[in-house]
This record gives C-alpha cells, structure tokens and sequence, in this order.
C-alpha cells in the first residue's frame, strides 16, 4: 500500500519528470517500490586524521569535530542537466528536503539519509548538494525560474552575509555544507538494484579559530633589562616663609634647572609629590646649623635629577588574560570560489592547484584587492575590523573594553590537540602582496606584566629597551625630554596578524579558508608588546526511468597549526 514518504523531484521541463508524494511506495511483503526511479543515500561519518603532506588543500591533521558541527537538518540537491555540448540548461530536478524527507536511518554505527528521487531522461548531470541550507538557499530551490540562470547557477553562486559574530550557517546543527567540487555524473541506469553510484564529498562552509594553552594559567617568563636610579645628592635645609616663619626642609634633592643653563636648583617632591617646590640653596645658614637657607623659586622649572643608576636584569612574566579577533570577515559563497594569481580568471568549485587556481575568493575579495588607503575601518567588508579593535585598548581603571575578550586558560572545548575554540569565522583572502594587517585576519593579545611569581607589578614605562616603574627613573636615566612607552596597569597587547593558512606560501600564506581550523599556540615571548599596532598600508516489463544513487560524506576539519612567538 502507498504512504505518504518523500519525494525529492520537480517538474523542470517536459524532458525530466518528478515524483509525486505518491509515487512513493511502502516496501511490502518485501516487494520492490514501484515506479521509484532512484535513490540517494547521504552518509555522514567521521574520518581518521590524515598522514598527507600540508598543501593549500590538505594539512598533516584532521579533526571529525563535535557533533553539531556535523549534525543535518536539511538539505537542497540539484540535479542539473547537461546539454550535448555540456553546458547547463534549465532542465532541472531536484529541491529542497525537510529533515523529516530525508528518512533518517542508521547502519552499523553510520547514519543514512534515504531520500528517494526519479530522473526521467538518462545523461550527463551536474551534482549540487547544500546541507543546512540558509533560507534564501530553500528559496531558490522551491521557486520557479525566474532568471535566465539555473537554479544550480543561482545557488552556486549566491553568498551568505552577517553582521557580526552571530552566524547563522555556524549555529549549532545548522552548519551549512557544499561538496567543493564540481560533480559530474552520467546516469545510466534503469535498474532500480543497481542504480548509477556517484560519491560526493562535502565541506562545512564556515571557518574555525582555536586557541591552545601551551603555559598554565597563559603564564610566560621573560627576562627584562631595568634600570634603578638614585638621587647623586639630597640634603636639607631652611626656607623662611613670608611670615618670617622658619621651616626645616629635608628631601632637598639636587637637580639640573634645565630653565637656567643647567644651574643648580635643589627639588622639595612635598607630598607624595603633590606639591613640588624648587629651591636655590644660598651661602647663608641658619642660626647655629650649619644647614643653608633655601630660596623659593615661583615658576617651577624644567629640571632633571641628579642620579647614580643601576643597570640590571630582573625576572618578569607575561600572563595572557585577553584576546580580540581582528578583520572577521561578514560574508562568504555558499560554494567555493577560485581564482588564479591573475585574479582574472574565476570559477567556482573545484581544488586549488588545478587549472592554476591559485587563491580562494570571497565576496569582497576583489574590493579588499584595490584598497590603498589602509588607515579605515573597512566595516563594509569586517566586524572587528582592527582600526575599531585597536581604539580598544583600554586600560584606565574602571575602563570596559568592547571587543576584548577573556581568553581560555583550560583547553575544555573539542580536543586537547586543536585546543579551545575562540570563535567560528567566515573565509578572509586577498592576493599575497595585500595580505598586511588592515586586511587579514588577526588577533591580539592583551597581557598583563608580572613578577617572576606573576603578580602585578603596576604601571611599567619603557625607554630604550629599558623599563621603569617610574616616569622620574626615566628621566633621570634618560633626561627631561626622553620619550617613552606607557603601560598602564601593566598591561601590553601582541599583535599577530600571522593566522596563516599554508606558512610562506606563494598565494595562499595569510588566508582564512572554509572546513578548516586555524589552531593558534603562543609559545614564548622575546620582550614586552608595543604599546601601540600600526596598520600597513519490475518483471519482463522495460522501466524507462534512471536511477541514480549518491553517497555524500562529511569531510573532517581540516587543522592548521599556527605557533606564535612574540
């Protein structure tokens, strides 16, 4: 008897005919369905990690994922047909599945989707399969044409934008996949128990960037060199006020008054330096002391101490406590794009390396190409652009940061070996010579400078390589006009705009590519962060259907191991 099942199938022109709900028919008594013309087998898996080689296509290690990562909802497959000089026409079958189509079942531990289709006209056939569709996806493949273009065109070609860091396509069991490459099958077959076999491999459309513990608790020595500083000469004294009151003066430090041909002017700090004072120490002293009388100086001048200074190396560390992604890309192609070094040849599907296809593209791709001016937010093409994330770092008590985030200390998330995720992203590339930090994706990190036990130290000021706890210490080692870095709180920020897909790599260097996992391990530092990132610029009877099987397989993630050292 006849159910109501799945029938994946439209009528796409008098050539192709579509199954009906009804021309799906209940196995019974073991008897074969009737009038079934195909069917489709989608089997999803897990893969073991691969011993290959790293290319722009592979990497040394693969990771199966987490389960949502991999979980189907629904799906869109397109059959289009070739015409006899191979160019799609609009003849086409296919749609849209519910999860409920897609007739769920599982064998020996692998779960199978048994959707089943019928092809009228045997031929050549191109293969689309969108798992996870987005919405605009279903629409294309439930619609009538209304372009001069193919459904399989259309969907081939549409993209997926988002405005943040929501991403739709990356939501737990919605993770949209594409086979990335072009699939071409020629359906043959009229038997039913032996229907044409195709195998088509699918990917995960987003991206993936992770982040390894490699120090408990992010904690990094660093040896730094220092300078300790000491007043050459401090002595004490009178001032008599206008009042003709006395007072006993001491802390009377000796300095240069830099206002005054380097004469001698001798500096009162008063309280915790609040009320500074300068004095000129005259020959007279006071009663029968031998200390001198002082005289006030009204405008306090330019100064500089006198020192006797220490140079030395102390123990320090460097504890990581946050992070902020830059230049996350905001849209990308529901089916790869590719391009060769010229950027004038494009095509979609299909591996790089072949038919010298030598970058991936994405949306803005071309755009990101012809910018010049490197110093804008480009929040047309990112979120997090790093202009807007640069302005970020700030480090005033009680100051709130936007896009910094509190960075993992425990690898909890997916596997020890790729570590915790930060944060799933969409493809981000540009030709070699623009991949500078206005236009790849990067990340920054915030530190916090410690003794060698890790507690704070407080604010740290850098001259020369050297690194104070003081503004005076720098100035007396360096004089009045010496400049100087501030680290406020201690903190200290490391850019690393080297999230690389393939290291050195002609095209393919600092890119962002879809299904693969960019696993970032900072492994040791050399000095203390700038303070500031600058941005570069049946029977006897004949069945005259065809039937045609696919098997589709999930690919694991692909896993790139970037180790930083700053």
């Amino acid at each position: 008897m006849k159910i109501k099942g799945l029938l994946l199938g439209m009528l796409a022109c008098a050539a192709m005919v579509a199954c009906t709900n009804e021309d799906i028919v209940e196995n019974n008594n073991g008897g074969q369905p009737e009038k079934v013309k195909g069917n489709l087998s989608l089997v999803i898996s897990s893969s073991s990690n691969s011993s290959r080689a790293g290319d722009n296509e592979n990497s040394g290690t693969t990771d199966p994922g987490i389960e949502s990562e991999s979980t189907v909802t629904d799906a869109v497959i397109i059959l289009n047909r070739l015409d006899d000089n191979g160019d799609l026409t609009q003849e086409e079958f296919g749609g849209y599945l519910t999860g409920a189509q897609l007739n769920k079942t599982t064998t020996a531990g692998a779960t199978i989707y048994k959707p089943f289709f019928t092809l009228a006209n045997s031929g050549l056939y191109k293969v689309l399969v969108v798992l996870n569709p987005t919405v605009a996806i279903e629409a294309i493949a439930n619609n009538e044409q209304t372009t001069g273009k193919s459904k399989y065109e259309q969907i081939v070609e549409s993209s997926y934008t988002t405005t943040g860091a929501d991403i739709a396509i990356a939501a737990a069991g919605q993770f949209m996949m594409v086979n990335k490459e072009e699939i071409t099958v020629n359906v043959e077959s009229n038997n039913y128990e032996n229907p044409t076999e195709q195998g088509v491999e699918v990917e995960r459309v987003v991206s993936k960037i992770n982040y390894v513990v490699a120090k408990l608790n992010n904690l990094y020595p660093l040896t730094v060199k220092t300078t300790d500083y000491a007043i050459a000469e401090t002595i004490s004294g009178y001032y008599i006020y206008p009042d003709n009151k006395a007072a006993h003066l001491t802390g009377l430090h000796k300095a240069k008054n830099l206002d005054n041909g380097n004469s001698d002017v001798w500096i009162h700090e008063g309280k915790n330096g609040t009320d500074r004072r300068a004095f000129i120490k005259t020959d007279e002293t006071y009663g029968q002391t031998d200390e001198h009388i002082f005289t006030l100086l009204e405008s306090f001048p330019k100064f500089e101490y006198y020192t006797k200074t220490t140079n030395g190396h102390l123990d320090w560390t460097v504890k990581l406590d946050k992070y902020a992604l830059v230049n996350l890309s905001n849209s990308v192609y529901t089916a790869r794009h590719l391009t060769d070094a010229s950027w004038e040849n494009l095509r979609t599907l299909g591996l790089l390396g072949e038919n010298n296809m030598a970058y991936m593209v994405d949306p803005n791709s071309m755009n990101k190409n012809s910018e010049s001016n490197y110093d804008q937010a480009f929040d047309s093409y990112f979120y997090n652009a790093l202009k807007n994330v640069n302005a970020d770092k700030v480090d005033e008590a009680g100051s709130e940061q936007t896009y910094f985030q509190d960075l993992p200390t425990e690898n909890t998330n997916d596997n020890k070996e790729v570590g915790h995720r930060l944060a799933y992203c969409l493809e981000n590339i540009v030709k070699k010579e623009k991949q500078v930090p206005a236009l790849v994706t990067g990340i920054i990190f915030r530190g916090q400078i410690g003794d060698k036990d890790g507690n704070p130290v407080g604010t740290i000021y850098k001259c020369d390589n050297k690194f104070y706890t003081s503004i005076d210490a720098v100035k007396a080692d360096n004089g009045a006009d010496a400049s100087y870095d501030t680290y406020e709180n201690g903190h200290c920020y490391y850019y690393s705009s080297d999230i690389c897909h393939n290291k050195g790599d002609q095209y393919m260097d600092k890119a962002i590519m879809r299904n693969n996992i960019y696993v970032l391990k900072v492994t040791g530092f050399e000095e203390i962060g700038g303070a500031t990132i600058e941005i570069d610029p049946s029977g006897e009877e004949i069945d005259n259907n065809f039937y045609l099987q696919l098997s589709a397989k999930i690919l694991p993630w692909v896993v790139r191991f970037n180790d930083i050292e700053f």
